[in-house]
């Protein structure tokens, strides 16, 4: 084969004249996110079959020499591409984007972003066309449910490269002809005059042999060269549009990426010169708490996955098959369902049906949530992936291009929903307690302030909790009545209460000295397994000190000597309270007339318990 290197553009003739590729403009929005996006999901598509080890992907920030593009040749292009902006008076945007890769391509070493994948297929001949030459088209591993739909989201690389240029390499290995070793340069410009005889060319242009030929084996300069079966694209003139693309990069793999980290599906390298980040099964724990103290929604659908086990539908739905769900509760959660897709990424967790279609609509006795479903097949997978819009964020019926096709997966995401909101009613126990469990828009309110005949207002039932008297005497075995039957206990404590204990042995203890109680009318409100508001009041009379909030179980076989430990405790009524925890028992001080509400998370379960109060 002929070897000289060459930028080519093939002729117009008389075809569409390009001025900007549109195909790139559904990624210029969050180009990093969106490049992360885009390049993992490709290695995740190109998984090798029959292994187990995870996809690793690096991004490295590097520089290569200027002879090693061609860049001297690619500048003319770029220099008649300025020329025909100005001459044509196209607007300062388009302008901007030529002089600034002209100014990318003038220094002898030019910036690159370097992104390499391993424990993949690489790209063997119509895969190779599929990405390089060919427009729209997908060419994915037969491997599972391969997650592009468009053949366009290859071009989100273009987007954070300022010399409008990315060279691809891949190796793979084929039967016949043992290893393969292909490299390729290509730029997307617009349409010009060829520097050397003033006719018109396409706006694509290949650096490649002059015979038309990728580059292969011997013949590719050892900065594009890979070590191992996979795939390289290097951004040429890299342009992050980033104060800091490192922590961006990461962000997005965490944030996107997490189900696949977590099952050891996938590793993540990122460098910029002495700063280096490894995201992996064992890192992204740490990665995400180093995030701001708002931790973003992934953040919660990562607890999910982590801490919950999967429940799967227990009907299979048409066309879907069943689903995968895993559910958190409990407070601060963003009551949102995330889809992820089978190769391990999040596609979309908006709350609007149009572009969630997964996603059911609340129930106002539901407490705060976060779900994560996938479907548990390859078939339910391929399917919704042919609703995915083209920067694969949203799913919707409306991509179909048959009606009667989009009224189907209307009628199979309805099942979809419906299978979801079983499940999470199943998990607050409103199947077996109803209106009695969990109940959300009480954790806020004080319960007689609450008007049923207000519009869009019922009247629900709350637990009245007995409060503990005040005694003197020294500790000993609680009397006094307890909740009967009927006030919202669950099926039993926590494993790991251990039994029951008898009661006590010979004649009842004399009663001990009592008062009226301090606390009026006490509310405990579960809103978790680990977190409850308990609203109260001081009883007429009652000194207005420091009063002390204990939890302590109670019920028949749910009776428990000890209390159950407060972690963290706020007060939920406007203003200052002298609050405290003191050997995992809340402390208060509540202002006078006030009702008071707190909010508690405890060390131990407490949704399956009743409790005095005191």
């Amino acid at each position: 084969m002929s070897t000289k290197p060459k930028w080519q553009f093939p002729p117009r003739n008389g075809g569409i004249d390009f001025v900007q590729d549109p195909s790139s403009t559904h990624f210029s929005d969050d180009p990093i996110p969106k490049l992360v996006r885009e390049i993992i999901q490709n290695s995740l598509d190109a998984r090798e079959s029959g292994i187990s080890d995870p996809v690793v992907v690096k991004f490295a920030d590097t520089e290569v020499k200027r002879e090693l593009i061609g860049a001297s040749q690619l500048y003319k292009h770029l220099t008649a591409c300025l020329e025909r902006a100005k001459r044509e008076k196209m607007s300062q945007e388009i302008r901007k984007v030529y002089e600034n890769a002209r100014n990318a391509l003038k220094i002898p070493r030019i910036r690159c972003l370097r992104i390499t994948d391993s424990g993949t297929t690489g790209l063997s001949d119509s895969k190779w066309d599929a990405l390089v030459v060919r427009e729209g088209d997908v060419r994915k591993s037969n491997a599972g449910a391969p997650g592009g739909s468009y053949g366009i989201g290859k071009n989100a690389v273009f987007n954070v490269s300022d010399a409008q240029t990315v060279f691809y390499s891949t190796r793979y290995v084929n039967g016949k002809e043992g290893r393969v070793e292909k490299m390729q340069g290509k730029a997307t410009l617009m349409a010009h005059q060829d520097p050397a005889t003033g006719k018109y060319l396409q706006h694509i242009g290949f650096y490649r042999a002059s015979n038309g030929d990728p580059f292969i084996t011997k013949y590719i300069p050892p900065f594009f060269r890979l070590e191992e079966p996979g795939t390289g694209v290097f951004i040429m003139g890299f342009n992050p549009l980033s104060s800091d693309w490192v922590d961006a990069v990461t962000s997005a793999v965490i944030e996107n990426f997490f189900y696949a980290i977590h099952h050891k599906q996938l590793i993540v390298e990122i460098s910029a010169g002495s700063k280096n980040v490894r995201v992996t099964h064992e890192t992204i724990d740490q990665l995400f708490e180093a995030r701001s103290s708002r931790k973003p929604n992934a953040y919660h659908y990562y607890l999910a996955i982590r801490d919950e086990e999967a429940e799967q539908t227990a009907e299979k739905i048409d066309k879907v098959g069943k689903l995968d769900v895993y559910l958190a509760i409990g407070s601060g959660l963003p009551n949102r369902v995330a889809y992820v897709n089978r190769n391990g990424m999040l596609i979309t967790d908006s709350k609007e049906q149009r572009y969630n279609p997964m996603a059911p609509r609340r129930n106002g006795l539901w407490p705060d949530y976060a779900a994560v479903v996938l479907p548990s097949t390859d078939e339910g997978d391929k399917w919704v992936r042919g609703m995915e819009n083209p920067s694969h964020d949203s799913v919707s019926s409306e991509q179909l291009l048959e009606i009667n096709a989009r009224r189907e997966a209307g009628r199979v995401f309805k099942e979809v929903r419906d299978a979801i909101r079983r499940i999470i009613d199943k998990k607050v126990q409103l199947d077996q307690y109803g209106d009695r469990s969990n109940l959300y828009e009480l954790a806020e309110m004080f319960p007689e302030d609450f008007d049923p005949s207000a519009s869009g207002n019922r009247e629900l039932p709350v637990e009245e909790v007995v409060p503990r008297f005040i005694t003197s005497s020294p500790p000993g075995p609680e009397t006094g009545p307890g909740p009967g039957p009927g006030h919202g206990l669950g099926p039993g404590p926590e494993p790991g209460h251990g039994p029951n204990p008898p009661p006590p042995a010979g004649p009842s203890p004399s009663p001990r000295p009592t008062r009226p109680p301090r606390l009026d009318n006490p509310r405990f409100i579960p809103v978790g397994q680990r977190e409850a508001v308990i609203a109260f009041a001081m009883s007429e009379g009652a000194q207005q000190d420091k009063v002390r909030v204990a939890l302590t179980p109670t019920g028949g076989e749910y009776y428990r000597e000890s209390e159950i430990e407060v972690v963290e405790a706020t007060v939920l009524n406007p203003g200052e309270h002298d609050l405290s925890i003191e050997n995992g028992v809340v402390s208060v001080t509540p202002k006078p007339d006030e009702r008071l509400a707190i909010r508690v998370t405890t060390k131990d379960r407490i949704d399956n318990l009743a409790f005095k109060i005191g």
